[in-house]
């Protein structure tokens, strides 16, 4: 059985043991797929509406990426724990003598880099998700605006998260030019998409706080 076919009980008895995995990066894609699921609940709650006749066909497209998103964000719940487990190995590799220290590296190195672009992934599909977020909150049903906005914050959330599971095998890596070309595009999704899920939170927030 994958990670995406447990029960929600399930899984969150095995994030919480004494277990490698599912471990950080496999709860991100989690959230991050609820967000996208409450992006598609908003538009899914638009599409039909008379009142928002005028932007049906863009939250059609809005709502099916979303959708191809959260399965994605799903398959990689599983690849994230999959990734680890060369990693755990590279580890156990004895290193008493110059040929074992030389092998322990060079496999070391190649199951980091594996480590790393999984996170790097969830962040990537994270961020698509929070600029669509975006726009469901701006043209999606007024009634859902808060559900738009709680599926931003999930994908913040998982953004940032996933983003310290690049940064820990980041640091171990012998390749600076690879680990600097790797924190930098995590630091890059990172901004990007924070500054954005920030922002709208904010517009949301605020417009219930003044709402009569």
């Amino acid at each position: 059985m994958t990670m995406k076919e447990q029960t929600i009980e399930h899984f969150l008895t095995e994030l919480s043991a004494k277990k490698s995995t599912p471990g950080a990066g496999g709860a991100a894609a989690l959230v991050a797929a609820l967000g996208t699921a409450l992006g598609s609940m908003v538009g899914n709650f638009t599409i039909g509406k008379k009142k928002y006749q005028a932007v049906q066909t863009e939250v059609e497209k809005i709502v099916e990426e979303l959708e191809q998103i959260k399965l994605e964000l799903e398959e990689l719940i599983q690849k994230d724990a999959d990734a680890f487990y060369p990693l755990a190995q590279a580890y156990k590799l004895p290193k008493e003598t110059p040929t074992e220290i030389a092998y322990k590296e060079k496999v070391m190195e190649e199951a980091l880099e594996g480590a790393t672009i999984v996170p790097i992934d969830i962040m990537k599909k994270a961020l698509r998700a929070i600029e669509l977020l975006e726009r469901v909150a701006e043209i999606g049903n007024t009634m859902l605006t808060a559900d738009a906005g709680t599926g931003i914050v999930f994908c913040k959330a998982a953004l940032e998260g996933a983003s310290l599971s690049v940064y820990i095998n980041t640091t171990e890596m012998q390749n600076k030019q690879k680990r600097q070309l790797l924190n930098q595009e995590a630091e890059r999704l990172v901004e990007k998409g924070s500054t954005i899920a920030s922002n709208v939170y904010q517009m949301i927030s605020q417009s219930y706080k003044v709402a009569k």
